[in-house]
């Protein structure tokens, strides 16, 4: 059936008239006479042609097919007023609810400091973490609203993409070690690799391939912050970029960066979600996450390395 043959005015009146256990009763919660009560109960059988109520008992007892639709009529009430409540709270600026996915540089350098931007904003937030591939079919398949991932991928037609920013990656190496150029790295000091199925992973080690290095490689690691910890232990040489050195900023004693020979590889993020969702909303909250990720930590690592902010 493509019509739908009832009102959401018919099923409030008619659960009303059940939860209040009378005609009368309804009509004074809903300020309406109990004529017109009786009326819109009884158009609802007649367009569904079935009995939902016998008015031969004392209180009014519902036929099977009445506690049917008592019982999912309810749920579509409660759907509809939730449904009209986001409609408002978009209208006012602010939403009853956000699904937001970030990947797990974003979560580590400034996750607390975005929530707490979003308080004001959203009644209810839920947050995950996830590879750019993950939060990318979360939001495909409606699990997440909104995502702060990477762009490496190929993004959907139906979803929109705003920029929020892009940094170079850069070499770096333990502290102690003599300061050599990456054409000497790659052919004397172990490297210590992204895993190739993760979006670094695939960026850094398809640049490397491009260039003809072809460093030699014990460890392949799914973690930004595990492979600097092993850079920072001795343990070889990788690529990184400014936040994920801003995800450890303890390490960074331990540390030493120099720029890619150009040209270099850059790893751009973006706002990612479905077309036409947050209207105008999204162009504001895109700019205050970028301050928000370039904030203390991110300036931290470019007061060391001065160059890392050009």
């Amino acid at each position: 059936m493509d019509s739908i043959a009832f009102d959401l005015r018919q099923l409030r009146t008619y659960i009303t008239v059940v939860e209040t256990g009378s005609f009368s009763k309804a009509a004074n919660h809903l300020n309406q006479t109990q004529s017109a009560v009786s009326q819109l109960v009884q158009s609802l059988e007649q367009v569904l042609d079935c009995k939902l109520l016998d008015r031969s008992k004392r209180p009014i007892q519902l036929t099977l097919a009445g506690r049917e639709l008592y019982e999912q009529g309810s749920k579509l009430l409660a759907e509809s007023r939730k449904l009209q409540d986001w409609m408002h709270s978009i209208e006012k600026g602010k939403l009853p609810r956000l699904r937001i996915g970030m990947v797990d540089s974003v979560t580590q350098v400034a996750g607390i400091e975005l929530l707490k931007y979003l308080q004001p904003k959203v009644a209810h937030i839920n947050q995950m973490t996830g590879t750019a591939p993950e939060l990318l079919a979360s939001l495909q398949s409606g699990k997440v609203d909104i995502i702060i991932s990477m762009t490496n991928q190929d993004i959907p037609q139906e979803l929109a993409m705003f920029p929020l920013l892009s940094e170079q990656y850069v070499v770096v190496t333990p502290a102690d070690w003599e300061p050599k150029n990456i054409q000497w790295l790659a052919k004397h000091q172990p490297y210590i690799a992204y895993e190739n199925w993760t979006p670094t992973g695939t960026q850094t080690n398809n640049w490397l391939r491009w260039r003809n290095y072809k460093p030699q490689s014990q460890f392949s690691l799914d973690r930004a912050d595990n492979v600097l910890g092993m850079v920072a232990e001795g343990l070889g040489w990788s690529l990184t970029t400014p936040t994920f050195l801003a995800r450890q900023l303890e390490l960074l004693d331990k540390l030493e960066c120099q720029p890619l020979p150009a040209p270099g590889i850059t790893r751009q993020l973006a706002v990612i979600c479905r077309k036409g969702e947050f209207g105008n909303m999204i162009e504001e909250f895109v700019t205050d996450i970028r301050e928000i990720i370039l904030g203390k930590k991110v300036h931290e690592v470019q007061k060391r390395w001065e160059w890392i902010g050009e």
